[in-house]
């Protein structure tokens, strides 16, 4: 019997679950098998044969893989204690990128968590050899499967392995961080405490990595799978058609350590508890180091402007607005665009764009040789992809240029009106992002207010006394974040238009599944239209569940038995006309981009 195996039945409770079976040598040999299934095979030879192979294979598919450690030591961490690392999840490249990255520079590998989909011929057999161990995707009601990969995490914390697993549980389809799934993180404390107890009082460190793609390879599935596409099944032959990525080019891979989070468990407080303000503290690092990259910013960029083509100038310009807002605010911005020669980040960016076929360059015959930059229809639901990987760092300024618009068009008159605006504005966002608190959200708002008038906003109070001026410096200063939010208002405004019409047609309720369709439908006939929806990647599959959320919080929609029911028509029509009119709105706002 192997080490492995000895330490991995030794553990408590899969040898208090063993012994306590009428037949525990057959429950002995399925916890072996469970083990079989689930552990690295890791090869030192065979890491360093993947190391030469990826050394030669990068170049040609990357600009290269930055690895930015900030304060942090990761050699002098694994020697301090049992090391997490806790990642969100892109690509499927990134089991590479940050395995390639940290046995590089440290000579030593991660225990990476994969799905027991990518168990496959042969990349199965690469990636278990590398490092890699596999976890089903479902495994609740199977408790001896779920002790044996518990006993295999206290293995590797034994040894002093670092580990590492994408905390989202799978890669994001929308490029908005997902919350967080706890399974593992109560699985590595619970393993902990027995090391503890046993007399190893190693710290347990998880280590937040914020990783984001400048082009993600698997974009255009990723794109279908978002407007209702099924989910393909990886298979052998999906890896012959990796060969087609050499004929595209994917920029750089940006790898940020954010700040070690020790677990320390608490006995006087609920174990379920303690693993969900860990599981967020590493969450909301992990989003603070998400980097605004030339891709994304030209995403921001492109894809909130209605008419849908922006000069290079333009584009320059407003790019600039947005890095200035991020250095003002600590927002991560990638090397190349932190310098004077940033405009040569997004020249590349750009090309990469248009030599993969996203974007197309338009020509203008005018004798001037000026150049028109527009995203191709097919492809903004891929491009916004990239967007909403920053746009969590740019809510704040987008709900100041609501209530902006608001108070120029009489509609918020008092201190009430404001913090109701506010809040309901939060309450929506909370659907599709993780937000700081209501006091958090509203402190960041008077800062980035004080920022634009350049003197100290205290109180929603001071907001109402703001001179024609200053409310002026605040449309000109935020201008550009107006309308990074669009597309969410458009699709919950499509989805509350496709309510009422299947409402209509059947008093008696509608089905969730006739609504999404409604609401996709909906979408494309308003956006042929062009006066209220503008945005042809406004319709996803998650935002269809978010917003039927929404709805029913608001207490406006009621589901009973699977039929969907309008229970507030007052209210519901008059949160109609109200997205209708902010949508209107914003189209119509044309405030000039002040470069700074």
């Amino acid at each position: 019997m192997t080490k492995m195996q000895e330490v991995v039945l030794s553990y408590p409770k899969l040898h208090d679950r063993i012994e306590s079976r009428d037949n525990s040598k057959a429950e002995r040999e399925r916890a072996l098998k469970c083990l079989k299934e689930i552990a690295a095979d890791f090869s030192e030879t065979y890491i360093k044969s993947m190391e030469k192979m990826m050394d030669a294979a990068l170049p040609r598919l990357y600009d290269g893989i930055n690895f930015n450690e900030g304060d942090v030591d990761l050699a002098e961490l694994t020697k301090q204690g049992s090391v997490v690392l806790v990642p969100n999840h892109q690509s499927h490249a990134d089991y590479l990128a940050i395995n390639y990255q940290v046995y590089k520079k440290y000579r030593f590998p991660v225990y990476i968590a994969g799905g027991i989909n990518l168990n496959i011929f042969p990349i199965g057999t690469m990636f278990r050899r590398s490092g890699c161990f596999f976890i089903r995707r479902s495994f609740a009601s199977d408790i001896t499967y779920k002790l044996t990969l518990e006993a295999y995490l206290y293995y590797l914390l034994k040894e002093k392995k670092p580990i590492e697993f994408f905390f989202e549980g799978g890669r994001s389809r929308t490029g908005k961080l997902l919350p967080p799934r706890y399974g593992l993180y109560q699985m590595l404390i619970e393993a902990h405490t027995v090391l503890a107890d046993q007399g190893e009082p190693t710290p347990l460190i998880f280590l937040p990595v914020s990783i984001v793609h400048e082009y993600v390879p698997e974009q255009k599935s990723l794109a279908r799978e978002l407007s209702g596409g099924k989910k393909k099944k990886e298979s052998t032959t999906q890896l012959f058609g990796l060969f087609k990525l050499f004929a595209y080019q994917f920029g750089s891979v940006h790898i940020n350590l954010g700040r070690p989070i020790e677990a320390v468990k608490d006995p006087n407080e609920d174990l379920k508890k303690q693993t969900q303000n860990l599981a967020f503290k590493c969450f909301r690092e992990v989003g603070r180091h998400m980097m605004v990259t030339p891709t994304s910013l030209l995403a921001l960029v492109l894809l909130d402007e209605p008419q849908g083509a922006l000069l290079w100038s333009d584009i320059i310009a407003k790019a600039k607005a947005v890095i200035h807002h991020c250095k003002k605010f600590d927002i991560p911005v990638t090397a190349s665009l932190d310098c004077d020669n940033f405009e040569a980040a997004l020249g590349r960016a750009m090309d990469i764009l248009v030599g993969n076929k996203k974007i197309e360059l338009i020509g203008r015959n005018d004798g001037t040789n000026h150049l028109f930059y527009s995203i191709k229809d097919e492809s903004r639901t891929e491009i916004l992809y990239f967007k909403n990987t920053i746009l969590h760092h740019f809510l704040v300024p987008w709900v100041i240029t609501g209530a902006w618009i608001n108070m120029f068009n009489g509609r918020i008159n008092t201190v009430e009106d404001l913090k109701a605006f506010f809040l309901a504005q939060r309450a929506q966002l909370k659907q599709e992002f993780y937000l700081p608190t209501v006091h958090e959200f509203l402190v960041r708002a008077l800062r980035i207010i004080s920022a634009a008038i350049g003197r100290e906003v205290k109180s929603l109070e001071d907001c109402l006394e703001l001179s024609h001026k200053e409310l002026y410096s605040i449309a000109s200063s935020l201008g550009v974040f107006s309308r990074v939010c669009s597309t969410i208002n458009e699709a919950y405004y499509g989805a509350m238009m496709a309510m009422k019409e299947l409402q209509t047609k059947n008093p008696q309720g509608f089905k969730y599944d006739n609504y999404s369709r409604r609401m996709k439908e909906g979408l494309d006939e308003l956006c042929a239209l062009g006066r209220v929806v503008k945005y042809k990647e406004s319709f996803s599959v998650p935002i269809a569940k978010s917003a039927m959320t929404y709805f029913q919080q608001m207490g406006v929609i009621e589901n009973v038995e699977g039929l969907y029911t309008i229970v507030e028509p007052d209210k519901f029509d008059l949160l109609l006309k109200k997205y209708e009119k902010d949508l209107i709105d914003k189209l119509t706002l044309n405030i000039r981009v002040v470069e700074s």
